[in-house]
């Protein structure tokens, strides 16, 4: 498998916004941090940006 492989320094976040996501999309992001508050790791929250044109 084939993976993209893009550095932090190669986009500009000035054109990054919170990604509009669908309510299914949000509930398993939510679950994920859940089982990550399960496991141990307190401090994360996970955040979905898109780029914008």
């Amino acid at each position: 498998m084939e993976k993209n492989s893009v550095s932090h320094e190669d986009i500009d976040f000035s054109k990054a916004e919170i990604a509009e996501l669908s309510e299914a999309c949000r509930e398993k992001i939510q679950q994920f941090e859940r089982e990550l508050n399960k496991q141990g790791y307190w401090n994360i929250a996970l955040v979905a940006y898109q780029l914008k044109d």
